[in-house]
């Protein structure tokens, strides 16, 4: 089952009417599932309506009165009525010499001949014309029927078709649609696939502030058709200069500041354009500049944001100010009107600068106004000294008859790399979950794969920083991979994930005492261009909100990215084995983020692009699309909206749709089983031989732009 199919087992457990009735009794409701709030417009803003005439064509009915008098009588003969001529052959022609009785008789026969003509002629054009509205109506029910169907397709299971999504040439997918049409246009625009994430993100800043923005970090998986190379751009946010490792003491209550870490966001953004942009810098502000001058209504996710966040914002002032209603101290709601006039100025003000504007120009000391009154410890030289790291060679892996490229340490591609080379080993195919018990054996190994990778993240730090190299070698070796895949058992879950490999023990997962997977202010976007040129970005400010930092002055909202970081002072935190996360100054902290990129083996095409959101279930999440998609053979809809697995310490997390019949036999593979809403979003674009297909995650909303527009 997939995540929307409750609406779906309501619907087929209805009688449906006799043929008889059908007709008499009113349409009934369908159920909307989750995924409709986002597909619905998508449907009007991509397929073109077929105009429908209102009144099937037919014979027009006269008056009964020229039914009489079809026409005149001169010389005995009707002049103008075109039946005549069929009367003549019924009575004769009237001779001209007959006498006015003899004609009077004769003119006497041919109008009762003519009356009944006409009135058997009413009759049949009476019959036509119901038949005609018999036929209408039966069309007008047919249509409706259609409609109905299209629209049902939208609420219940994925179909075994490719998902409607594609387009001729190229495509851009956000967790904004709007954000989506403005990636779109940058491409149609002959701008390239980077202007086009870059437009994309600078709207998602706008209309998803809550998730990612200028305030945050940001990392790039980037592929140039035109060079056939692969780079990565980690432009993730740093710990200041006078950040420390016992920083934090053991109360952050009264300092969310300090949770502030160095935003890298526009130093990224500038390295990709001034290597990857075609378009003027700043052409690819002027769209979201207007969209928050001018304002737009509230989306599905950052209502839900704001809701989620309700006692925060109505307590913070600044963040109230914004999102809650005038004079009244409630929030505000989907579908409210917001607008940001100070994010448009700050916008306008790089536009025209570039991002020295942030980092050393116009809005430097306002930023640092902000975090410093917040109890921050961000200084000029911070931001003055910020820099992107580029890999010009992004980390890469082979698997089957692909090859993927994704971001290494600090972020999620080592531990991407070593969860596919485990689960390789089993030849994964469609019939791994075909059956029941294929299914319930193939995601017992997938979880356990899991667990052996995520133990093994714990080891990882930010290489500028630390030593990982060889921890990086082992994850992406398939020597390692095959050394844990001989150590999960297929019957039983394990107790521990210490292994004997030839770097001595993996992590023991069972030390951890809690889990900081509950980082939702993520964003991601994939691209794919009419030259075939791709991009995979993930942005995040961490936590919805951040640190709840929002400046009066430029509309900016600050990350608390200082967050990801082993903290040992703090009582809570999950430190255990992990002193390569450890805070140090200029260092960047651990991350899921993974923005992958696929390309086929033999072709060297671009054959996927991917990434998600949701803290730690960001590279989980992502995996599972990939082998939905590439391995399971599920189409892209499905791949995508199929019921995901987490793995939060040591239980397993379904969502709440997951096949019931799976549960239970992972349960009696001793899995402790526990049910939750869907706590991440992937992003996936597809090349399909002539065309590139896109999915939108409709657990956060949004729709795909791209062209030229799928045909009916």
């Amino acid at each position: 089952m997939s995540l929307c199919e409750k609406s779906e087992d309501q619907d087929s457990n209805m009688s449906s009417p006799s043929p008889e009735s059908s007709c008499n009794q009113p349409m009934k409701n369908i159920s909307l599932s989750v995924c409709d709030a986002s597909v619905t417009p998508d449907l009007s803003r991509r397929k073109t309506q077929r105009s429908i005439s209102p009144e099937p064509s037919g014979v027009s009915v006269k008056s009964n009165k020229s039914m009489e008098q079809p026409g005149a009588f001169s010389d005995g003969k009707v002049t103008s009525d075109p039946g005549w001529e069929k009367i003549q052959e019924t009575i004769g022609t009237v001779p001209s010499s007959t006498s006015h009785c003899q004609t009077h008789i004769t003119q006497d026969k041919a109008e009762a001949v003519l009356k009944t003509q006409t009135l058997q002629r009413v009759k049949d054009q009476h019959k036509t014309s119901m038949k005609n509205k018999y036929l209408f109506a039966a069309f007008v029910i047919i249509l409706v029927l259609i409609l109905v169907l299209t629209q049902r397709r939208y609420t219940v299971t994925p179909p075994e078709t490719p998902s409607d999504d594609c387009y001729g040439k190229a495509a851009v997918i956000a967790d904004a649609g709007t954000c989506s049409e403005i990636g779109r246009n940058i491409l149609k625009d002959k701008g390239s696939a980077v202007d086009a994430a870059i437009a994309a993100l600078l709207c998602v800043s706008v209309v998803n502030l809550h998730s990612m923005g200028i305030g945050g970090g940001v990392v790039f998986t980037i592929y140039n058709a035109s060079t056939g190379k692969v780079e990565t751009i980690n432009a993730r946010e740093t710990a200041p200069m006078k950040a420390s490792e016992n920083m934090f003491g053991k109360d952050t209550t009264n300092s969310p500041g300090l949770f502030i870490a160095v935003p890298g966001e526009l130093r990224g953004y500038e390295m990709a354009h001034k290597r990857h942009g075609r378009l003027p810098w700043k052409e690819l502000f002027q769209p979201s500049i207007e969209l928050a001058r001018e304002g737009f209504k509230i989306g599905k996710a950052l209502a839900k944001a704001i809701a989620e966040n309700e006692k925060e914002i109505l307590s913070n002032e600044i963040l109230c100010e914004v999102f809650c209603r005038p004079n009244t101290k409630t929030i505000l709601k989907e579908n409210d009107p917001i607008r940001f006039p100070k994010l448009a100025e700050t916008y306008r003000n790089i536009a025209e600068e570039g991002a020295d504007a942030f980092y050393d120009g116009s809005l430097t000391k306002d930023i640092l106004s902000d975090i410093n009154a917040a109890g921050g410890i961000i200084t000029p030289d911070d931001l003055k000294g910020y820099t992107p790291a580029l890999n010009e060679y992004a980390l890469n892996f082979t698997v089957d008859n692909y090859i993927f490229y994704a971001p290494n340490a600090p972020f999620g591609g080592p531990v991407l790399a070593l969860i596919l080379n485990i689960l390789k080993g089993y030849k994964l195919s469609s019939s791994s979950v075909s059956t029941v018990r294929n299914k319930t054996l193939t995601y017992h190994r997938i979880i356990e794969a899991f667990r052996f990778a995520d133990a093994k993240k714990r080891k990882l730090g930010d290489p500028l920083d630390e030593d990982v190299t060889e921890i990086v070698k082992e994850m992406t070796s398939d020597s390692f991979a095959n050394c844990i895949r001989s150590n999960i058992k297929d019957d039983i879950k394990q107790e521990r994930y210490d292994v004997q490999c030839k770097n001595g023990p993996a992590n023991d997962f069972s030390q951890y005492k809690n889990s900081p997977d509950d980082e939702h202010g993520t964003s991601h976007l994939s691209v794919i261009a009419e030259d075939g040129s791709a991009v995979a970005v993930t942005s995040s400010i961490n936590t919805y909100f951040g640190s709840k930092v929002m400046s009066r002055s430029t509309g900016i909202i600050y990350n608390d990215q200082m967050d990801d970081f082993c903290k040992p002072t703090l009582e809570n935190d999950n430190c255990s084995c992990c002193k390569n996360n450890l805070i140090k100054p200029g260092k960047r902290p651990l991350s899921s983020m993974c923005p992958t990129i696929i390309m086929d083996k033999h072709s060297k095409q671009v054959k996927m692009v991917a990434g998600g959101e949701g803290g730690g279930h960001i590279t989980t999440s992502t995996a599972q699309v990939i082998l939905n998609h590439l391995f399971f053979g599920y189409d892209l809809q499905k791949a995508v909206k199929e019921p995901r697995v987490q793995i939060p310490i040591n239980k397993t997390n379904v969502e709440d749709c997951f096949d019931v019949r799976v549960t239970d036999g992972l349960r009696k593979k001793n899995h402790s089983i526990f049910h939750n809403a869907g706590l991440s979003a992937v992003q996936a674009v597809v090349r399909e031989e002539d065309k590139v297909c896109v999915e939108s995650d409709c657990r956060k909303g949004g729709y795909p732009a791209g062209y030229p527009e799928p045909s009916l």
